[in-house]
């Protein structure tokens, strides 16, 4: 996944403020998705979606720039940042990377996330050097690593947990904090063998007391 989608107006990211996005700039779908952890198709769905007045839409308040005459179909969707803070707040449901991360082996290895990478790659080959998960909520720099994203200064690539614990981080301690998990999956996984590894054999000389013996 490549994000191409330009931040509708850079200039709102200068000043004393620079590091944290104001309420007010504007994200075009494709990372407004991103920021409420989810996917566009899923945002899409939420426009879709009728409210109990009859409205459409469930999601996000949506705003379209028009440069003179009627807004088409192809314009542009845009979202404040201010509204996706305010619908995140409401909605904190777990996120697909809390269900990847809780869901076993089959979800570490098999469910596509997006992750925050460096822009070039460090070394050849072209390996992306990663940074954090885009959908991590607990992780604290989340929102400076968005900032960094919406000036261009990062990207994001598509992966799953064990691609990425796979792969080359910036630092030490964001890189050690998933494969943490991994690890732990690891060594529950192979606990889960031994145990039923002696639960056979115990089994096998229950059936077979001679040959125990």
């Amino acid at each position: 996944m490549k994000n191409k989608a330009p931040m509708a107006h850079p200039d709102e990211f200068k000043g004393p403020e620079a590091d944290a996005l104001p309420d007010t700039a504007t994200l075009p779908a494709e990372f407004a998705a991103l920021y409420l952890c989810m996917s566009p198709a899923q945002l899409a769905d939420l426009r879709k979606s009728k409210r109990p007045d009859g409205r459409a839409g469930n999601g996000p308040p949506v705003i379209r720039p028009v440069e003179g005459g009627a807004a088409g179909p192809k314009d542009p969707l845009l979202y404040t940042l201010g509204t996706l803070r305010d619908f995140a707040k409401a909605h904190t449901a777990p996120t697909a990377f809390d269900t990847a991360l809780n869901s076993g082996m089959l979800g570490w290895v098999s469910a596509k996330l997006p992750f925050f990478a460096e822009l070039e790659p460090r070394i050849k080959r072209g390996r992306r050097v990663l940074i954090g998960g885009a959908w991590d909520r607990a992780d604290p720099l989340r929102e400076k690593r968005f900032t960094e994203l919406a000036r261009g200064r990062i990207r994001f690539t598509s992966l799953t947990c064990a691609e990425a614990a796979g792969s080359l981080w910036a630092d030490v301690a964001s890189h050690s904090a998933l494969a943490e998990k991994g690890l732990a999956l690891l060594r529950s996984e192979t606990q889960a063998i031994e145990v039923s590894l002696a639960a056979t054999a115990a089994l096998a000389a229950a059936s077979n007391p001679a040959a125990a013996a």
